[in-house]
C-alpha cells in the first residue's frame, strides 16, 4: 500500500507545483502598454533618413528599461499591400531601434516643411507640454506664412 502511495502523492504534489508556476509566469507575461496621447518624432535607421512621426494613439509594449536612462518598446505593425521576406539573423547584435523623442521647436519646423501635419496631430503636438508658448507662436507664425 505504501508503495502505491507514494507515486500517487509525488504526482499530486509535481501537478500542484506545476499549476503554480504555470500561474506564475502567465501573470508575469501580461504586458505593459502606454497609449501616445501625442506624436513623437522618430529618428534613426540610415544616417541619412528623415524624422517621421509616431502617431498618437500608437500602442507601446514595454520591452526593458536600460541603466543609461532609455526605455525600449516594442510596436506592432500589420504590413499590407507587399511581401516582405523574413531571414535569419546573422549578427550578434541585430536589432538595431529607432529613437522616438517629443517634438523640439526646430524639429517641428523643420517636420513641417516636408509633412502636410494635420490639424490635430499639430494640435496635439502643440499640447504636449514640450514647447514654450513662444515657440509655439513663432511656429505659428512660421507655418501660417
Amino acid at each position: 500500500m505504501k508503495r502505491l502511495l507514494t507515486p500517487i502523492v509525488s504526482a499530486l504534489l509535481g501537478a500542484i507545483v506545476g499549476a503554480i508556476v504555470v500561474h506564475q509566469l502567465a501573470r508575469e507575461e501580461t504586458p505593459k502598454v502606454h497609449k501616445l496621447q501625442y506624436p513623437l518624432m522618430l529618428t534613426g535607421g540610415n544616417s541619412d533618413s528623415p524624422a517621421a512621426i509616431l502617431p498618437p494613439g500608437t500602442s507601446l509594449y514595454l520591452d526593458r528599461t536600460f541603466p543609461e536612462g532609455f526605455v525600449r518598446y516594442k510596436v506592432y505593425i500589420n504590413v499590407e499591400g507587399t511581401k516582405l521576406e523574413p531571414r535569419d539573423v546573422t549578427e550578434e547584435f541585430w536589432l538595431d531601434p529607432l529613437t522616438a523623442t517629443p517634438f523640439d521647436k526646430d524639429s517641428l519646423h523643420a517636420l513641417l516643411k516636408r509633412f502636410p501635419l494635420g490639424k490635430d496631430d499639430f494640435s496635439a503636438v502643440l499640447g504636449s507640454g514640450q514647447l514654450t508658448k513662444e515657440e509655439i507662436r513663432d511656429l505659428l507664425r512660421a507655418y501660417s506664412q
